[in-house]
């Protein structure tokens, strides 16, 4: 073995023990927060203890909002590791995990190992990623599934077999249905760059011949025909409210037309974090070298133009559409990370030592500021609701929330028991209406008592309905939420 091959094989372990280290660190110690957290966590631990795999639901009600594979995904740690937050957020450390070796794999197939062992370590240790493995929504899975189409499909391009090139690209199409079957049409948004780079080539690939768009649509529309078949309101669903508005309307996340700049901006620059030095200065030296040099670089370098085609045609996609999320772009961070490394290998005259070192000195201070997240107080958290709630209950007790119709994240801590109360009782997602309840305590001898969670700007209203009541209250809780212990008054029930 030379010493070419003993450097390239260390620096490939060193990178997966940071992979592992950034993946898997501390993952179950931040508790859930509302909303997005909260509810993709019940919904899974309802599929565990419903055994329905196929229907998700959301307080055991129909959630069609997301097709099922991440569901499927959060419930298989929720079964490996039980129910808390590593087995919630273990499907998406595994997902990082893999998504960071891809990475080495594409900038080792477009270049040369070096440049995909940087890019690997410069995604791996980017906090926009890093952070992005942590919070349990869809994105970084879906991350997973579109580098792994992209690899599939570059192998087909640099297949020197017209079978193999056959073979890569059904795989590629089977991948874009796992990817559909995760988040729906935003996992096709690869395709596109891929579309237009592929047929402005002479070496180009039938990416639609063969058995690849038959075996997508089985994997990635199976689903949706399924349950529209039982639910045939679903097609004028899904197609309107979760295609046609998340992209026209108004009512969505961040419709403004400056979303773009406040929303996705801060992201692609901040959570590139040391590594936007680089990105800086290798910007500024374009600049400099005016546009001609620039075009003349990226028509010598096809595969530095298909990278950039893959960032640019999907950001624009997700600048244009109405609905905006930081996590929308995570998928970008992927030829973020390989355009970089490009420009990191090619230019800068850096030692990997000292490469090395960024990355472990990013990754060590990632995994401090995620556990220093996980104890800091947060409103959103409802692991921190639930420890007062474990410090006061009982048993035979029954928990409310009040005027809330989502804290979802609680609804999971309190194994799905949980019901909402209202004052008046008429909201359709309300169980019972405040008087209603308390009527039920006086009346029920066998119940020991119920807890009721209240935001803080809505303790009034529910102290009023107390003051009244006739029964024993205690309260605690923080700055955020106060649990409202109501029993009984001693000797009412002998």
């Amino acid at each position: 073995m030379t010493n070419g091959t003993q450097n390239t094989t260390l620096a490939f372990f060193l990178i997966v023990i940071l992979a592992c280290v950034a993946a898997f660190s501390f993952q179950g110690r931040r508790g859930l927060y509302e909303t997005t957290e909260g509810r993709y966590a019940e919904a899974a631990r309802e599929m565990v203890e419903t055994g329905n795999y196929l229907i998700p639901t959301l307080d055991y009600k129909p959630h069609w909002t997301k097709p099922p594979f991440a569901y499927w995904g959060i419930a298989a740690g929720i079964i490996l590791f039980g129910q808390n937050e590593w087995g919630v957020r273990f499907s998406n450390s595994l997902s990082f995990f893999i998504t960071t070796i891809i990475i080495i794999i594409i900038g080792s197939l477009l270049w040369e190992q070096r440049t995909g062992l940087v890019a690997g370590l410069i995604y791996l240790s980017s906090p926009f990623p890093f952070f992005g493995a942590n919070a349990v929504s869809t994105d970084t899975l879906l991350t997973l599934w579109e580098m792994l189409a992209v690899l599939c499909y570059l192998k087909a391009y640099r297949a020197d077999i017209s079978k193999r090139k056959t073979i890569w690209i059904t795989f590629m199409w089977f991948i874009f249905g796992l990817g559909f079957l995760t988040k729906g049409p935003p996992s096709l948004l690869p395709l596109l760059p891929v579309m237009v780079w592929n047929y402005t080539r002479r070496n180009r690939v039938a990416i639609f011949k063969g058995f690849g768009i038959l075996l997508f649509l089985l994997t990635g529309f199976s689903w949706f025909v399924l349950v529209t078949i039982k639910n045939p309101h679903l097609a004028a669903y899904f197609l309107k409210k979760e295609l046609v508005d998340r992209v026209s309307s108004g009512a969505v996340h961040n419709s403004e037309w400056y979303s773009p700049f406040t929303v996705y901006a801060p992201v692609l620059l901040g959570g590139q974090g040391a590594w936007l030095y680089f990105s800086t200065r290798s910007l500024w030296r374009c600049v400099q070298s005016g546009p001609r040099k620039i075009v003349q670089f990226i028509k010598d370098k096809e595969e530095v133009l298909f990278i950039i085609m893959w960032i640019i045609i999907p950001l624009g996609i997700f600048s244009i559409s109405k609905s905006r999320l930081e996590l929308y772009i995570l998928p970008l961070y992927g030829p973020i990370s390989l355009l970089l490394a490009r420009w990191i290998v090619s230019y800068e005259n850096i030692l990997w030592k000292r490469l090395v070192t960024i990355g472990a000195i990013s990754v060590i201070i990632l995994a401090v500021l995620k556990l220093g997240i996980a104890q800091f107080p947060n409103r959103n958290n409802m692991q921190q609701v639930d420890m007062i709630a474990r410090e006061i209950g009982g048993k035979n007790i029954e928990y409310f929330v009040f005027e809330e119709d989502k804290l979802f994240g609680m609804q999971f801590y309190l194994n799905g028991k949980m019901q909402r109360v209202t004052t008046t009782g008429q909201e359709p997602w309300s169980d019972t209406s405040i008087d209603d309840l308390l009527s039920s305590l006086r009346n029920d001898k066998t119940t020991a008592g119920y807890l009721i969670l209240s935001s803080m700007k809505k303790v009034r209203n529910i102290e009023a309905a107390l003051s009244e009541s006739g029964l024993e209250v205690e309260k605690t809780g923080n700055k955020h939420w106060i649990w409202f212990k109501v029993n009984q008054k001693h000797g009412e029930s002998d």
